[in-house]
């Protein structure tokens, strides 16, 4: 239940909030973006969004490569952004219509990396590395 973003706002801010929102962030109304979503809600999603934007930009301009982000944190970037792609295309109508610079901008860093690690899936990119042990996983 959507509220239930609320209700567990401290124990999703201190562990577990990318987990949080792929269980909870269906049961919201996303058509409404973040209005969409209870107060608390709002600023951990919006958190948990520039998380992985910050992520991407990183990972797109080539401070970090490819591979560990998606080895650790691939399956997570994956299912988040599925789930929160239509809050934030929502946002970034309405930053269109009130004529904010450059709305598309709005988690675009973060987009880019979901299709990044659509490219260089998880358990590639760890079974690439020269340190990686565990037979296949």
């Amino acid at each position: 239940m959507c509220g239930r973003l609320r209700a567990r706002s401290a124990v999703w801010g201190r562990a577990g909030w990318g987990t949080q929102a792929h269980e909870e962030l269906p049961a919201c109304d996303l058509s409404l973006g973040l209005a969409g979503l209870p107060d608390d809600g709002q600023e951990l999603v919006r958190e948990l969004a520039w998380y992985y934007d910050n992520l991407g930009a990183l990972v797109t301009h080539g401070v970090v490569e490819i591979e560990p982000v998606s080895g650790y944190l691939g399956g997570s970037v994956i299912t988040v952004w599925e789930k929160m792609e239509p809050l934030v295309a929502v946002e970034r109508a309405r930053r269109a219509q009130n004529s904010l610079p450059d709305p598309n901008r709005w988690q675009e860093y973060f987009e880019n990396l979901y299709h990044l690690v659509r490219e260089v899936p998880p358990e590639q990119a760890r079974a690439q590395s020269r340190s990686w042990r565990l037979p296949g996983r």
